[in-house]
């Protein structure tokens, strides 16, 4: 039997109250055990776990009390109706292209967009890719039609009439599409599951169930917050850490806030670290502090952590997907079985757009489409982007044929003697010893004030970085930490 803490006792408490709550809970301090102590103080009551992925929801099932159900967003909302469209074979832009016959929308080339002084001719492809991104945008929404506000901005096309321009094409393949995916067994395109949970939000389910416990809240898509906001005969229950909202770029928000704001929700905290001691814990604070959140956390008195240089880390966790790449073809390059959370897929993605623009040759991938070539991409990237720098400066110096190579020689997780990973995927995750990579580089200073302005989900990617680590931290890429002088967003 576990000994709840004083704030977990406290939170037991307040869920008898019968009210709505908001439980803020920092890094390593016992989410999923508060909820387990929650449903287990009341097995009277019928209550739905919702988890942040399938892999949670799995422990949940066997951990938590049997009156508590465990699922993900979209396994509340699957029907195997869908498994058909699910199941189908994977469709390039230029595919569902085809398959809905678009050329009659857009006349194949509809025009050349100009932004910048650069051009970019929108064949049917691009404008499908479009469309399909404008789709998944609605998706993760909370409303009920599809609108302007769902077509996504790309690097390189970024002047307002040319996202006029975009708008007037992509809109109405998007809303065919739409149509489309929701026609049933007779419909062209693939179905994505983000689709069925759309559908299942906007039929306003009502879930058969007295609590619902919401896992992870501070990454939840408008479309699942919305329907867990409008189960008004359940007692509600959100759980997450706001200082961890990482996703917002594509989609997520802040649920905490929302149960907050909108049913009056209230509000305590997990601050006591079960992952970590004193000094990482220290670490962490520093980064709360700019992300602007009350909450600190205490470390664990047992646990033995250090921050300092760390010579071989289990895992580097990195900023972007082009550093990552890098530290994975020094890795192998030096022997080393190495692991890359998420796989080599999106590496040969990447490696494989780049090579189509080197060719001259279109490409839909949604980092790199709105650049004519390879030449547009390296100009775009020493002028305006520093992620796209470090992508053209890997590309240039190593290869498509070496990326590719590489992707295809990782190794797994368990076989592994390095892991790497971006600091958004290894969300959820912990390893001993942690080295942060020089890719967190430090902002620029303001050109007219001269202040260091760091930008809060900067801020909060951090702090989910430097708490990933148990027992050794390697936080020395962030020593510029002492530098800021204002935040912002």
């Amino acid at each position: 039997m576990v000994t709840p803490t004083p704030e977990q006792r406290e939170a037991i408490e307040t869920y008898g109250d019968g009210v709505d709550l908001v439980l803020q809970a920092g890094a390593g301090c016992g989410k999923s055990s508060t909820l387990r102590l929650i449903a287990g103080s009341d097995r009277r009551r019928t209550m739905t776990y919702i988890a942040y992925n399938r892999s949670i929801a799995a422990d949940a099932a066997k951990s938590f009390p049997t009156n508590v159900v465990a699922k993900t967003g979209h396994g509340l909302a699957f029907d195997p109706q869908y498994l058909p469209r699910i199941q189908r074979p994977r469709q390039t832009a230029l595919d569902a292209a085809k398959a809905l016959g678009i050329e009659r929308i857009t006349g194949g080339i509809q025009r050349v967009l100009t932004d910048q002084g650069k051009t970019k001719a929108l064949t049917s492809k691009l404008v499908m890719r479009i469309a399909l991104d404008t789709v998944d945008r609605y998706c993760h929404s909370a409303d009920d039609e599809i609108s302007r506000r769902h077509v996504p901005r790309y690097d390189g096309l970024t002047l307002p009439e040319t996202r006029d321009q975009i708008a007037e094409l992509a809109l109405p393949v998007a809303r065919l599409a739409w149509a489309d995916l929701t026609r049933g067994d007779d419909g062209v395109l693939k179905m994505s599951h983000d689709v069925y949970l759309k559908i299942w939000a906007l039929s306003r389910p009502t879930l058969a169930t007295d609590v619902v416990l919401l896992d992870e809240a501070q990454d939840t898509n408008d479309v699942l917050a919305r329907v867990l906001l409008d189960q008004e005969h359940a007692q509600r229950i959100a759980v997450g850490d706001s200082a961890q909202q990482i996703y917002e770029w594509r989609g997520a928000k802040d649920a905490l806030a929302q149960f907050e704001r909108e049913l009056g929700a209230e509000v305590r905290e997990l601050s006591q670290s079960f992952r970590f001691g004193p000094a990482i814990a220290d670490e962490a604070n520093r980064w709360l502090y700019h992300v602007g959140t009350p909450l600190r956390l205490t470390g664990w008195p047992a646990a033995e952590s250090t921050v300092g240089p760390v010579e071989e880390p289990d895992a580097i966790l990195c900023r972007t997907n082009a550093g990552a790449v890098g530290i994975v073809l020094e890795s192998l390059a030096a022997g080393r079985k190495t692991a890359l959370v998420g796989g080599g897929a999106e590496l040969k993605r990447l490696a494989w757009a780049a090579e189509a623009l080197q060719a001259g040759r279109p490409t839909d991938h949604p980092d790199l489409l709105a650049f004519p070539s390879w030449a547009a991409v390296r100009e775009y990237a020493e002028e305006e982007d520093g992620s796209l720098k470090v992508l053209v400066k890997l590309i240039d110096d190593y290869g498509t044929a070496d990326i590719i190579k590489a992707a295809d020689a990782l190794a797994g997780e368990d076989a592994a003697e390095l892991v790497v990973s971006t600091a958004h995927k290894a969300k959820g995750r912990e390893w001993p010893k942690v080295r942060i990579h020089t890719d967190f580089r430090e902002p620029k200073p303001d050109p007219q004030t001269g202040n260091i302005i760091l930008r809060r989900e900067e801020a909060r990617l951090a702090y989910v970085a430097v708490t990933r680590a148990r027992q050794q931290l390697d936080c020395s890429a962030l020593a510029w930490i002492d530098t800021i002088t204002a935040v912002t967003g």
